[in-house]
Formats: C-alpha cells, structure tokens, sequence
C-alpha cells in the first residue's frame, strides 16, 4: 500500500515534468491520467481516523450517558492504531492529539448531557412539587370544609335532640 505522503511525493513530480504554457507563466499542461491515478489512490488511502472522525462528528447527538467511557475507549483505540499504523513520531504525535480532542470533545458532550438531564429532572421536579403543593392546599381546604360540615351536623343533632327531649318532656307533662 503506497502512504499519503508518497503519493504527494507523486503528485509534485508530476507538476515538476510539467511543461509551460506559451504566454502564460502560472499554467502548465500535465498528465491528466496520471493525475487521476494519484488522486484516486490518495482518496483509497484515506487514514480509517479521518473518516471515523467525522463519523463520531456527524453522530454527536448519540452520545450519552457512556460518552467519557466511549471516549476513554476512542482514546486507547487511537493510541493503539497509531502506535501499529506508524512509527513515525509526527505520525503518531497527530493521532495523540486527534484522540485527545475527541476525548475533550466527548467529555463536554457527556458534561452537555449531564446539564440538560438535571434541567431537565429539576424542571419536573419543580411542577411535580408546584403540584403537589396545589393538591395539599385543596385536601387542606377540604378538611377545613368537612370539619365545619361536621361541627354544623353536630350542633344541628344536638338542636334535634335538645328539641325531641323538649317535646318528650312535653308530652310526659300533659
């Protein structure tokens, strides 16, 4: 498999045989089929990171809960990767820094997450209580009602007594 780098390598040997066009210094006239192949090859030969980088970029909606797990794991995965792909210290330098941006990147999406969830949890909370109390103030209003429908019903019973007494009494007396 040829490397990014040697097909750049390519690519400036390509434009370096490049003949000139008359009259016009900043043109020249290549090989378009050679052109094609290295173009061709450099797209084969994409780094697998760079497309699992935008992969993780364009799904960042997904991540949830597990985002500082994922992102521990992406971080090993791209350690190994780099230390197996390349010995290059440039090489790997870069995968290090990519590996560490996704692993912020993924810790501020999980602390994102985290802020929304308890918004989101202290939001119901706050109507749940809002209710909560609403029905406390109608069971106490209730209670109220139904201790002054107690204590009429009760003075009411003991004016019927008092009144059924009076008309026994008066009944025994004539």
């Amino acid at each position: 498999m040829t490397s990014i780098e040697e097909l750049l390598g390519e690519l400036d040997a390509v434009m370096d045989k490049a003949k000139g066009v008359p009259f016009s210094p900043d043109k020249c006239i290549v090989d378009s089929e050679e052109l094609n192949r290295i173009v061709e090859d450099i797209r084969i030969n994409l780094p697998q990171e760079i497309r699992k980088a935008k992969a993780i970029v364009a799904e960042r909606a997904t991540i949830v809960a597990e985002a500082n797990k994922e992102a521990q794991d992406i971080l090993n995965k791209a350690q190994e990767r780099a230390r197996a792909m390349v010995n290059q210290e440039a090489i790997y330098k870069e995968a290090k820094e990519k590996a560490e941006k996704l692993r912020s990147a993924a810790e501020e999406q999980a602390n994102e997450i985290l802020r929304g969830t308890f918004g989101y949890s202290d939001g119901v909370l706050l109507d749940t209580e809002n209710a909560v109390n609403q029905n406390l103030e109608s069971i106490r209003q209730a209670r109220k009602n139904l201790r002054t429908l107690a204590k009429s019903k009760a003075a009411s019973n003991r004016a019927n007594r008092r009144q059924a007494e009076s008309d026994e009494d008066d009944a025994g007396e004539q």
